[in-house]
Formats: C-alpha cells, sequence, structure tokens
C-alpha cells in the first residue's frame, strides 16, 4: 500500500477524510446532545434527522446531472466551508444562552446542502486518481480513516463535553471543518467534463437513471442499502436514549458505544484492504448484509453494557465489508462520463430511507419501546438478505461474472 501514499493527491484526500470524519462525529454528537437537553424528546431527535435528509435528497436531484461538469475539488472545499457556516449558528447562539431547537433544524438544513456534495465529488475523485486494480486498497484505507474518527470521534466530544462544556465541543468542531477546507484545497484540480451553453437537467438526470435500467445488479444494490439505511437511521437516533436511559450508562458510555460499531468498521476496513480482491463477491456481500441483521436484532434483547458493544461491533465489522465493495464496483465498471449522474443518483437511493426510518424509528420507540424497534429492524433486513439470496440478478456480483459496461448500455454524449 506504500505506492498509494506516494500519490500526492491520495494523501491530501486522506488528510480531508481525517479531518472531515472527526468533524462529522463531533457534530453528530453535539446535534444529538443539544437536542435532546432542549427537549427530551425522542421525536424531535428523528425528526433532526429527516429533516437534514429529506434536504439533502432535494439537493441530490437538483445537482446529480452536474457532478461530473463541476471541478471535484472546488465542491469538496465549498462543501467543508458550508458545514463550517451551519455550525457557527449555533456556536454563537448557545455562547448566548439564546439557542432554540428551530435553530437546530436550520443547522440540520445547512448540513444537508453541503453533505450530497462532497460524497460523490471525492469518490469521483478517487477513481480518477487512482488504477482499477488499486481502487479496492484505497478505499478500504479512506473507509478505514473514516472509522478510526468514527472510533475516536464520539468518546473524544464526550471527554470535552464532560469536562469542558458543549461550547468548546462547538468551537473545535468549526475549526475542524474549516480546517478541513484549507486541506483540501492542496488537492491538484481535475478537467471536468467541458459544460454546453444550455443544459437539459431532465435529460442528464436520466442519463444516471438509465443507468440502473440497463444494469439490474446495480440497482438492486442500491434497493439493498437503501433498506439498510432506512433500518439503521431508526436505530443510530435512539442510541443517545437507549444508553443514557434504558440502561442507565453515562454520555461517556454512548460515546464508547458508538465507537464500537467504528471500531468493528475499522477492522474490516483494515483486513479487506490487505486482502487480494475476492471472486465470490455474492456470498460475501450478502452474508455480511445479513449478519448485520442479525446483530442488530441482538440489540434489542439484551441489557448488558458489554455485550450491547460486541453487537455493535459485528454490526460495524460486517456492513462496511459490504459498503467497501460496493463502492469499488461502481469505481471499477461504471463509465467514467457516467460516474457523476450515477453515483449521485446511487448516494440518493441510499438517502431515501433515511429520513424515513428517522422518523418512523422516534415515532415507533414512543409507542413501543427502543429495544422492540432494534429487533424489528434487524428481522426485516435478515428477511431482505434472505430473499437477495434467491434473486438471479445478485449472481451478476460474482466478479467472473461482471463485465465492464460498455457505452453501448449508456446514453451517447
Amino acid at each position: 500500500m506504500a505506492d498509494l501514499f506516494r500519490n500526492r493527491s491520495f494523501v491530501f484526500i486522506w488528510l480531508g477524510q481525517a479531518a472531515s470524519g472527526l468533524g462529522g462525529q463531533f457534530a453528530t454528537f453535539i446535534m444529538s446532545w443539544m437536542a435532546y437537553e432542549i427537549t427530551e424528546s425522542l421525536v424531535v431527535l428523528g425528526s433532526i434527522v429527516a429533516v437534514e435528509m429529506f434536504t439533502s435528497i432535494f439537493i441530490q436531484l437538483c445537482t446529480a446531472p452536474y457532478l461530473d461538469r463541476w471541478d471535484r475539488k472546488k465542491v469538496m472545499v465549498l462543501s467543508e466551508w458550508l458545514r463550517a457556516f451551519a455550525f457557527l449558528i449555533p456556536t454563537v447562539l448557545f455562547a448566548f444562552e439564546t439557542l432554540h431547537i428551530w435553530h437546530l433544524y436550520i443547522t440540520a438544513i445547512l448540513i444537508g446542502v453541503a453533505e450530497p456534495l462532497y460524497r460523490p465529488s471525492s469518490m469521483i475523485y478517487i477513481a480518477e486518481i487512482l488504477p482499477k486494480n488499486r481502487l479496492n486498497n484505497g478505499n478500504a484505507i479512506l473507509e478505514g480513516t473514516m472509522q478510526t474518527m468514527i472510533l475516536v470521534g464520539p468518546p473524544l466530544a464526550g471527554v470535552i463535553l464532560q469536562f469542558f462544556g458543549a461550547q468548546v465541543v462547538l468551537y473545535v468542531l468549526v475549526g475542524i471543518m474549516g480546517g478541513t477546507g484549507l486541506l483540501l484545497l492542496q488537492l491538484t484540480s481535475l478537467k471536468a467534463e467541458a459544460m454546453p451553453v444550455k443544459v437539459n437537467w431532465y435529460k442528464q438526470f436520466a442519463e444516471g437513471i438509465h443507468f440502473y435500467r440497463m444494469n439490474k445488479v446495480f440497482l438492486g444494490l442500491g434497493l439493498l442499502i437503501m433498506i439498510f439505511n432506512m433500518g439503521f437511521a431508526a436505530l443510530s437516533s435512539m442510541f443517545l436514549p437507549f444508553i443514557t436511559k434504558d440502561i442507565g450508562g453515562t454520555s461517556f458510555q454512548y460515546g464508547l458505544f458508538t465507537s464500537f460499531l467504528s471500531f468493528g468498521m475499522l477492522l474490516a476496513s483494515l483486513i479487506t484492504g490487505l486482502k487480494k480482491e475476492q471472486d465470490n463477491r455474492r456470498i460475501i456481500m450478502l452474508s455480511s448484509y445479513m449478519i448485520a441483521g442479525v446483530f442488530i436484532g441482538l440489540l434489542g434483547i439484551f441489557q448488558s453494557f458489554s455485550i450491547l458493544s460486541i453487537c455493535i461491533f459485528c454490526v460495524g465489522f460486517c456492513s462496511i465489508i459490504f459498503s467497501i465493495n460496493n463502492t469499488t464496483l461502481y469505481q471499477k465498471y461504471v463509465p467514467s462520463h457516467l460516474r457523476g449522474r450515477v453515483f449521485a443518483v446511487r448516494i440518493l437511493l441510499s438517502q431515501i430511507g433515511i429520513p424515513i426510518g428517522a422518523l418512523f424509528g422516534g415515532n415507533f420507540a414512543d409507542y413501543f419501546g427502543i429495544a422492540i424497534l432494534f429487533s424489528v429492524m434487524g428481522v426485516l433486513i435478515i428477511l431482505v438478505a434472505i430473499i437477495a439470496f434467491f434473486l438471479p440478478v445478485f449472481h451478476q456480483l460474482d466478479k467472473n461474472t461482471l463485465s465492464p459496461i460498455s457505452q453501448k448500455q449508456t446514453f451517447t454524449q
């Protein structure tokens, strides 16, 4: 993997991923803490996530056709600076003790605008600077770095909150996100596709949709991610009250619990990065998907913090194996002239389920309890995985049956 770190652009993307990932974890932690401190409402926790995701979906729809034509570097930099600006709002208002819950909704909207711009742009950038035979290793390094930040972020934020207060967490958060933008300025700008005088939004977006109509295995993968994200969104917004109320834990234990999720992802990323790409993707991806569902269901059964930590570790381990293989498939087999539109539609598919899950999770937990919610979501994911095992389209996941997609399978430019 040493050759990857001799690639200057990859190094700056890697450092940017680390900084952005740490900032993202501080953001998630402090948003949940502030919302719960102000309202103590499970529904509000879910609704803030839903507002962010609905905004993200809308922005994804508006920008998807144009991502192939924009400078990836500039998009990533502006995205990080917008996130920094978004958190200036609660930072200033909290300092003057005038922060209200509707201010957090405004912050969520701004984050929803920024997030769908950064992720597809970074994935396209990586696909353009690395050779195809190194994409799986590169993705594993980036995922491992992200999971390291997720691992250390929540407990670090919890320690800062406990000893220095929420205001310091907010200061650090704004500094990290602003600094990430400065770091990404060091990237080399890649030449984007020339923009015609007039671009038909519908035609451009339809090209991304058409790709999925012609390549059903990618549509199937998108639907699997959508369902998993819907279930996980229902769970993750409930982690704070589950740990602090249901099992009587502390804010530090909440941070530790989410870190076990990340530690599982980190370990899986390291293992995936060290191994050669496997031929039997179908078994690997669908098995990891189903096992993640099993451990999600077990979260609703146990009350011991130690056992719950093991379960969430296994969820992270299995889910990231699916995610890395999925990202590599897109980067290897999607034609370069369509990557922006296809990645954007992919992220759109994955995000549609998040606000639904967040709203459902908050309301369901209010009526039936958080533990039952976890069990129901686990069973849903297991059933979906079992169905996918028997669908012929997923046999195309195996390395020797999936071939590069030709220009004839896409719209002409």
